[in-house]
């Protein structure tokens, strides 16, 4: 099943209806309806892995459930990837860029607006 997101702009969707995702290490979740998020934001390789960026940033927000560290959110991005067949070098490259960056780890709640993101 493909998720179901309506484009607010260029890089912002919200999820038009609820998504549900599988993860070895996590478990079962579910991206709610109303979520905002960019697709993958990882800048120098977009575009490998929307579903993955999905869980990712899904997986970042302060409330998501179940609520996970840095690293899980990471582990579960590169679980996606490798299931989604992107390339070893690729989910490495990936991986290492969220796993290392600084500044958005739980700043958002799930339900943040758009508004609430790029304002």
């Amino acid at each position: 099943m493909n998720p179901r997101v309506d484009e607010i702009d260029y890089k912002y969707v919200r999820f038009a209806k609820p998504f549900p995702m599988h993860s070895d290490i996590i478990g079962d979740f579910v991206i709610p309806v109303g979520f905002v998020c960019d697709r993958e934001s990882v800048p120098f390789i977009k575009g490998t892995s929307i579903r993955g960026g999905y869980a990712h940033d899904y997986l970042c927000r302060i409330d998501s459930v179940p609520v996970v560290d840095k690293k899980t959110a990471a582990d579960v991005y590169l679980e996606i990837m490798t299931l989604r067949g992107s390339s070893w070098w690729r989910r490495y490259i990936k991986y290492w860029a969220v796993r290392v960056a600084f500044g958005y780890f739980h700043k958002l709640k799930v339900m943040a607006t758009y508004e609430d993101i790029v304002g």
